[in-house]
Parts: structure tokens; sequence; C-alpha cells
């Protein structure tokens, strides 16, 4: 088994479908392959079971799946076990990702334009497309202060921020920062992936309301050549949930850890 490293192994993903967890930006951090039954085969290490490395996504031959373990399976997928009467012995929810249209953001309407008109109305303020690496990571320690419970994924999300910050030019990650008052009060970053694009992080100043859906629409911007673009998942943490389904989501892909036997 060898880190996946998408200069080398970018082949092996092409199957995989439209989500956060495909885009090479989160393969290179958090994926490993190896060659199982002459198949080229994509997993992650799980965060609870660290000696287990399941598939993330179901594999694309079905000679792999008797026997093996699938981080991310949709319903489709479980359907399409049971039809080659593969036995599923584990079935565990593994919460929803969240997709979205891009023009929903650009073009904002009720809810969501209104929080953003209070942001605008009600602050002045300068946008800006690059920032000084140091003082991004001082406004995210100070983000982390403002989080009144810690989550599950914490230590990897800060994992994967640091990851990103170092490799904003490598990936060509898209960047918006928004200042108030000169000092900064939020930022929000995106990168495309295939004909769409993903929400990597976006982190703000909680005492300007608003901002987080004004930094929600002026990334979106960066994007006005997409039609869709994801945030990822719930992280098992019932706020983010609710967070993100409060912005609106056009689809929701359910996911499932399972464990699979033989025929």
């Amino acid at each position: 088994m060898e880190k996946f490293k998408s200069k080398i192994h970018r082949d092996y993903s092409k199957f995989l479908p439209f989500s956060y967890f495909s885009s090479y930006i989160y393969l290179d951090f958090a994926a490993f392959t190896f060659e199982i039954r002459g198949e080229n085969e994509i997993v992650w290490q799980d965060l609870i079971f660290p000696h287990d490395f399941p598939s993330i996504f179901l594999p694309k031959h079905k000679e792999i799946w008797t026997n093996c373990s699938i981080a991310l399976a949709t319903k489709n997928d479980i359907e399409n076990i049971k039809k080659e009467k593969i036995e599923i012995l584990v079935k565990k929810p593994m919460g929803a990702e969240y997709f979205y249209k891009t023009k929903d953001f650009t073009q904002p309407q009720g809810a969501l334009k209104n929080k953003i008109n209070r942001f605008t109305n009600n602050y002045k303020f300068r946008l800006k497309t690059k920032y000084n690496k140091n003082e991004v990571l001082k406004f995210y320690d100070f983000w982390k202060k403002q989080r009144k419970h810690e989550s599950l994924t914490l230590d990897e999300s800060e994992e994967f921020f640091q990851f990103c910050l170092s490799s904003l030019g490598k990936y060509g990650i898209r960047q918006v920062y928004v200042e108030v008052d000169d000092r900064l009060a939020g930022f929000a970053w995106g990168i495309k992936h295939r004909d769409n694009w993903i929400g990597l992080h976006l982190k703000v100043d909680y005492q300007y309301k608003g901002l987080s859906r004004f930094l929600h629409s002026e990334r979106a911007k960066l994007f006005s050549d997409t039609k869709e673009f994801t945030l990822g998942t719930g992280a098992s943490d019932s706020g983010i949930e609710s967070y993100k389904k409060e912005l609106g989501p056009s689809r929701e892909e359910e996911y499932f850890y399972l464990l699979t036997g033989g025929k």
C-alpha cells in the first residue's frame, strides 16, 4: 500500500463519483492505493478503527465487492451489491453529502439574500483574493476559540486545513478574504473539480452577522461557469449538518459504511 499521489495515480480515480472526497486535493491528503486482485483500489484510514482501510467508494469491478469494506456506499450501491447476491454483514449510516447549485449563490434569493444584505448593509468591508499565510493562521486559531464544542473530525479538519494552506498555489485553490476595519474577518476557499467545484474551508468571525452567507456567495462567483458544488458531509456533527441543510442543498447523497461477505 502507498500514499495516493494525484500526479502518479490520478487515472485510478477517474471512475469515482463527483464528490468532495474524490477531488485530487482530498485524495492526496487522505487516500492510499494498493493493488487487489489485479485492480488498483483507493482506500482511506478509518478514523475510529485506525487499522481498517476501507475503500472510499464502491470498487469499480464486481470481483472486489465480496469480503470488502466500503466507507461511502450509496443506496444505489447497496442495491447493486444485493443484485449480485453478496451478503452485507454491516450497514451503518454515515450521513449525507450536500450538493448545491452554483447559481443559487451567485444570484441569491429569499432568506439567503436577506442574510447577505444584513452583512453588506451594516459593515464597511474590503475583499481580497490573497492574504498573508501567517495572518490566516492567526485567524484560524481565533476561529477555533470561538467554537463551543469539539467534534469527532476536528483534528482531521485541522490537518486538512494546514494541508490546503501549504498548497494554495499547487492546487489552484481560489480564495476570497474579507476585511472589516482593516482586520481579517473571514475567508473562504474553493477548488475546481471536474466540471464543477468543491467548497473547502470557510471561517468567519461570528460577530459579523451574515458574513458566512456573504462569503458563500462571493466564493461561488469565482466558479460562476459551473452548475454544481459540494460542501461535503456534516462530519457527524449535528450543528454542521443543520447549517449545511439551512443553506438549501439541491440534492443530498446518503452514505453508508458497508462490510460485505461472500456470495
